[in-house]
């Protein structure tokens, strides 16, 4: 788990709505919480109401932003959660780990690709950053027990972005879902020193 605040995870129960549990967690890690005031848009399709929402905090050395872009109204869609572990530098390698497919599956199964399946997970990138990333007990079991989407993009290899396509369930997730990312950049830093 990771190294949290003595104050504990979070000052509410678990009935505590999204938001406050983030802004709680946040807060609690010495970190800030922000919403924009809500922007109403009146269409032909009817009315539109935007909010983005950001946490910033650190736990150990580790930078962590959760932002999301929430829309609802007439047609309720959602930006998903994005909670982004910021890298103290470039990486200079992309990573990409999502759920497999079930054709995904059967092709690994037949086909000897670059791609590795573990767990019901496929992993894109470096061959050696994914053989060390495999081999991380604690990492493959909180895969194993999220549905998570992950990805170092080539466009800036300083961050380490974890969607959740559900939300966030509870506090247990958060933790999990940032224990993640810490599993990730001890491998990164490990591999590459920091």
């Amino acid at each position: 788990m990771p190294e949290l605040s003595k104050k504990g995870i979070f000052g509410k129960s678990q009935g505590t709505e999204l938001m406050d549990l983030i802004k709680n967690f946040a807060e609690n890690q010495g970190g800030s919480y922000e919403e924009e005031s809500v922007k109403n848009v009146f269409s032909q399709i009817g009315r539109l109401i935007y909010q983005p929402k950001k946490a910033l905090f650190k736990i150990g050395n580790s930078q962590f932003s959760i932002n999301l872009d929430e829309v609802g109204g007439a047609i309720p869609t959602a930006e998903p959660f994005r909670i982004t572990l910021h890298l103290d530098k470039n990486f200079q390698n992309t990573l990409e780990i999502y759920p497999s497919s079930f054709v995904e599956k059967i092709l690994q199964k037949m086909l000897s690709a670059k791609k590795k399946l573990r767990n019901n997970y496929t992993f894109i990138g470096n061959a050696s950053i994914i053989e060390q990333l495999i081999k991380n007990k604690p990492l493959l079991t909180r895969l194993r027990k999220n549905r998570v989407y992950i990805r170092i993009p080539k466009e800036n290899t300083s961050k380490i972005i974890l969607t959740p396509p559900y939300g966030i369930k509870d506090e247990m997730q958060l933790a999990d879902f940032i224990e993640i990312l810490k599993c990730i950049e001890t491998t990164l830093k490990t591999k590459y020193g920091s």
